[in-house]
């Protein structure tokens, strides 16, 4: 991957070419987005947003044919690679992924509807013959089509802002393979949600729904910055404590099969570590010691 970046990096021509073959791969747009990311990150906004106009005529395409993840992918990666150079927060630019995540839920309502109905249709359904299994009532189920709206779309939004923050920190990743060696490991390291952010954010997930049953829309997109921060705390246990990548891994294998129970509890630790900051109380326990 290094020499993909290193390639991309040679000149304006390279990356546009090479951000224009992976977008016309719509499982690979995340590494056309990375790309556009590292030229925004390096060379500035300008620069990005050409490289962006040339990538974003296959996802151009690919909307006509009814796919929108890899436009909508590429403009939003983008738009959080310009957040992180102007700002250079890494706390500001996850903040952005919640009005991304809205806007994205936005298009995928107004020009993929069927699409929606299918995959709400079809886990209607599911709900629909579990009950019938389980014996209980199905009188309420039809009630729920207008829920099951809302969370199929708040999934598409949040599947579509997980692969622009995979793009996002590849291309970071690779700025600094590139210009400053260990400096992203450090950097993310250090990522981590001031209280009132992290609070707010748990706040909205867990209350806004009770209040307004459309904020389902919302809701996933809203816990990613907590998400990210869960991730970037464990990633700096581990290399504080110098446990090796052997623990990483298992720790992503148990993310990836036990989702519905590792999810929530990483969410909840980024809460707990904006409060207590476990990372600091780690290092000043091991320089005590």
């Amino acid at each position: 991957m290094r020499g993909l970046a290193e390639l991309a990096m040679r000149g304006p021509k390279q990356a546009t070419v090479l951000a224009t073959i992976f977008a016309c791969i719509p499982m690979l747009f995340w590494v056309s987005a990375a790309i556009i990311s590292l030229v925004t990150l390096r060379r500035g906004t300008a620069e990005g947003l050409k490289v962006l106009g040339w990538a974003i005529l296959p996802g151009i395409a690919w909307a006509a044919m009814g796919q929108f993840s890899t436009i909508t992918g590429l403009v939003m990666t983008v738009a959080l690679a310009v957040t992180l150079r102007n700002t250079v927060s890494w706390q500001k630019t996850l903040l952005a992924l919640v009005p991304l995540g809205v806007l994205a839920a936005l298009v995928m309502a107004q020009l993929a509807p069927q699409q929606i109905a299918q995959i709400s249709e079809l886990v209607v359904k599911f709900i629909h013959d579990y009950f019938q299994q389980s014996g209980q009532s199905t009188d309420d189920i039809v009630g729920l089509r207008t829920l099951v709206e809302y969370c199929v779309i708040g999934m598409v939004a949040w599947f579509n802002l997980v692969s622009c923050i995979f793009g996002l920190i590849l291309g970071r990743a690779w700025q600094a393979q590139l210009y400053n060696p260990g400096g992203f490991r450090e950097e993310f390291h250090r990522i981590r949600l001031s209280a009132p952010m992290a609070m707010g954010l748990l706040a909205f997930t867990l209350v806004g729904v009770a209040a307004v049953p459309s904020l389902l829309v919302v809701v996933p997109v809203a816990t990613l910055p907590l998400l990210v921060a869960g991730l970037a705390m464990i990633h700096g246990l581990v290399g504080m404590k110098q446990m090796g990548s052997f623990w990483l891994v298992g720790f992503y294998i148990l993310l990836i099969f036990a989702t519905q129970l590792a999810y929530p509890v990483i969410v909840l630790t980024a809460c707990l570590d904006s409060l207590l900051d476990f990372r600091t109380r780690v290092n000043n326990r091991l320089h005590q010691g």
